[in-house]
């Protein structure tokens, strides 16, 4: 009986344990699965990178399902990490399990951005050969056979990265004044509360003055100083967005997080309208239609304040973010009226510019060198025109979102990733149309006793010797001659500033010489020499 009880007993222990590893189990899995649930609600959301740290959680369990590669080459793609998606989708690619259409896609893509362009042609084709009348695939293998375009433009243009970028997401950059730039970043701010986006696990945009100078050593960089937050008054509750200045820079219209919730419980972003009154941006309205069940944001004016174009994810879109226009009339703004798909297509368009008449964007969605490119529409009789990239340098294989650019189309700023990936976007100062050295220039000098004294009294200096002299190391960069009728030719090996000394018979001094940063037709100088003031410039440069 006793040998029979211990027997009981040992049944009943080892009955109780399959029953607790069972249980175990089963609450694993239970675990497990609620968090695949979680990622994919996360990520059906578009909350990226909550998504992406619960599959890389999931990753680690032995009990993951075999498509996690899968969910995390589409979680890193959508988080511009195109490296880390590249790495999962060659290891989903390797188990034969199925590989939709779209993750090939999302595969050409994020192979391009890494400069891997054979590869992605290869998988652009696939995507072509599965939808044989799809525009998207076609112009993305239209344009990497024909890349040399986007790069005719090279020498001209220059982009480099700003010097007040951090380690956090500079996302847009505009000049308001002269001396003054308005930045919207994700830096932390000096609060008694600190308030942090659990999303990203960062602090929430905001917007900050920035002071600029000039730097003498550079063609388009400035120097950065003063930062200061000016969102307090406009009372922005959580994120800034984006945001631009019309009539003057005296109003402006930005994009900023509702105090209000949805019913999905979400803050969207809505357009909201400000002025400077007493010397601060005070909130004078929000925008008429803003809707609380999307997303309106990056908006940009016409400088005369009767022209808004924005970006929205509206289901009656084309696909993903659209450009909208609305009009300013006596009644109010018109109802948002997407741009149509000359401009949209079923992907991102997003950071509207207007200037003049030309309308900068960023898209994903038209042919590029990778990643969002910055385009350019002009508008002619409120028709946009065709498309055009910016090209190499403004564009690269990374992603370039916002860009603001000066009234005569030749500078401005833009933001890219192209320095770490990811979030981490940078501002970039670039240039269009640079004038390219080194540059032959010709010209004549002439010469006048008193600069009070009438012009048809100039006279050629001919045969004097000319020293071109780089102002920053004061050294001579290049010599000539001028001829017997005052004319002469010079090579300018490369932008800076420049003076010119003049050294002839009874006579010795310095004349300022200025060379052009950007592009000229005329390279044709006139220098006058007037004597009473050469005589000075000698004495000063000598003191």
């Amino acid at each position: 009986m006793l040998i029979f009880s211990k027997l009981k007993i040992l049944l009943a222990l080892i009955f109780l344990s399959i029953s607790a590893y069972s249980f175990g189990q089963e609450s694993v899995f239970t675990a497990l699965n609620k968090s695949i649930v979680d990622a994919d609600k996360a990520f059906i959301s578009k909350n990226y990178s909550t998504a992406l740290s619960i599959y890389e959680d999931i990753a680690l369990d032995d009990n993951a399902p075999e498509n996690i590669d899968l969910r995390l080459a589409r979680s890193y793609f959508f988080t511009y990490q195109y490296d880390r998606a590249v790495k999962y989708y060659q290891q989903h690619k390797e188990t034969n399990l199925e590989f939709p259409v779209e993750d090939y896609f999302y595969f050409a893509e994020a192979l391009l951005s890494i400069g891997n362009t054979m590869d992605a042609l290869e998988y652009f084709q696939i995507c072509l050969d599965k939808k044989p009348n799809n525009d998207l695939y076609a112009s993305r293998i239209w344009r990497l056979s024909n890349l040399s375009y986007l790069y005719e433009d090279s020498l001209k243009n220059m982009a480099h990265r700003a010097k007040l970028n951090t380690n956090k997401s500079e996302l847009q950059m505009l000049q308001f004044s002269e001396k003054e730039v308005y930045l919207v970043s994700n830096q932390p701010q000096v609060e008694i509360i600190k308030k942090v986006d659990s999303k990203e696990n960062s602090s929430f945009y905001n917007l900050q003055k920035i002071e600029t100078y000039e730097d003498p050593f550079s063609i388009v960089a400035l120097n950065y100083e003063n930062a200061k937050p000016i969102g307090k008054s406009l009372k922005i509750p959580f994120h800034v967005s984006a945001i631009n200045s019309f009539e003057e820079g005296d109003h402006m219209i930005y994009a900023a997080s509702s105090k209000q919730k949805n019913v999905k419980g979400n803050y969207p972003l809505q357009l909201y309208f400000a002025e400077i009154k007493r010397g601060k941006w005070t909130r004078t309205a929000a925008y008429e239609h803003n809707d609380l069940l999307f997303d309106m944001s990056e908006p940009s004016v016409s400088n005369d304040g009767k022209l808004l174009i924005f970006s929205a994810n509206f289901d009656s879109g084309l696909g993903g973010k659209d450009l909208y226009k609305s009009i300013k009339t006596e009644e109010g703004w018109s109802k948002p009226e997407n741009l149509g798909d000359r401009i949209n297509t079923e992907r991102d368009e997003r950071f509207p510019f207007l200037q003049g008449s030309n309308l900068y964007f960023s898209s994903n969605g038209h042919a590029g060198l990778g990643g969002f490119d910055l385009y350019k529409s002009k508008l002619i009789d409120n028709q946009l025109g065709e498309i055009e990239n910016l090209g190499y340098p403004v564009n690269s294989n990374y992603d370039e979102l916002s860009l603001s650019i000066d009234s005569l189309g030749q500078q401005g700023f833009l933001s890219s990733n192209r320095q770490n990936g990811g979030f981490d976007f940078d501002i970039f100062e670039f240039a269009l149309d640079l004038q390219i050295y080194p540059l032959a220039v010709e010209g004549i000098v002439k010469f006048i006793e008193h600069n009070w004294m009438d012009s048809s009294e100039l006279e050629v200096l001919s045969n004097v010797a000319l020293e071109l002299i780089d102002r920053t190391g004061n050294n001579v960069v290049a010599e000539t001659m001028t001829d017997s009728s005052g004319k002469f030719n010079l090579k300018v090996p490369y932008y800076s500033k420049y003076k010119i000394r003049i050294r002839g018979e009874d006579l010795d001094g310095f004349v300022s010489f200025e060379v052009p940063k950007f592009a000229k037709q005329d390279l044709s100088y006139e220098i006058v020499v007037v004597n009473d003031d050469f005589k000075n410039s000698l004495r000063e440069e000598n003191e």
